[in-house]
């Protein structure tokens, strides 16, 4: 496995600044952090957002193909939570091609392209279902008691199992897995470091990607 600097500087980032080695809990003090969970490469980073939206801004879309470009025959996954809004993603190239793709928020599928993979059969197939008014509900064998679940609700499950799919873990027990936090220019560290000092100070400065309440999950095998 490529070492972390080395690896950015294969995806064009020349000159990162290494800020400190840590474990996943404590990722996100720069603009990207690298960590490996046995053949898994995992970085977490807002720069994912070039794998779910077309409309995005060039520094995520730059992201993107340079990651399909250095691993073009490998299974690349992006997946995303956001508890705030009830949001939720998954996007699976394999081969620098997309196989799957579905994300929603706010109890809505905004997406869904692709055929289901093995881990969304496997855990739908834990449900019971079935047919209201021509929407599918499910319901959990084991909490009799719980509401139907929409598709919507699935979401953030599907990203467990799939995490779990890529690792072996399911994402809530990857914790203490080690890697680096990095940010990808000196100049991305002045400008944080310029954001937060402004905001200490009380005054209004532009917001950073960085400082942001979303989770980002990439893994390549």
């Amino acid at each position: 496995m490529d070492e972390p600097a080395k690896l950015l500087s294969d995806l064009g980032y020349a000159s990162p600044v290494k800020l400190e080695e840590t474990e996943w809990a404590d990722a996100g003090a720069g603009s990207i952090w690298i960590g490996t969970v046995g053949d898994c490469l995992v970085f977490y980073t807002a720069l994912a957002w070039g794998f779910f939206e077309d409309q995005i801004d060039q520094k995520s879309r730059d992201f993107h193909a340079a990651l399909v470009r250095r691993f073009p025959e490998a299974e690349i996954a992006a997946l995303t939570l956001h508890s705030v809004v009830g949001g939720w993603g998954f996007a699976v190239w394999r081969q620098g091609a997309l196989i799957r793709h579905q994300h929603g928020y706010d109890g809505m599928v905004l997406r869904d392209e692709g055929a289901r993979l093995p881990a969304e059969e496997t855990y739908l197939a834990s449900l019971t279902r079935r047919e209201v008014e021509g929407v599918t509900l499910y319901r959990h064998p084991g909490y009799p008691e719980a509401d139907d679940m929409t598709d919507a609700d699935l979401g953030e499950p599907l990203v467990f199992e799939i995490v779990r799919a890529f690792t072996g873990y399911p994402l809530d027990q990857l914790d203490r897995v080690r890697g680096t936090n990095f940010w990808l220019s000196e100049d991305e560290r002045q400008q944080n470091w310029q954001a937060q000092r402004a905001a200490r100070a009380g005054v209004s400065s532009p917001p950073y990607r960085g400082i942001r309440p979303w989770w980002k999950f990439w893994a390549s095998a």
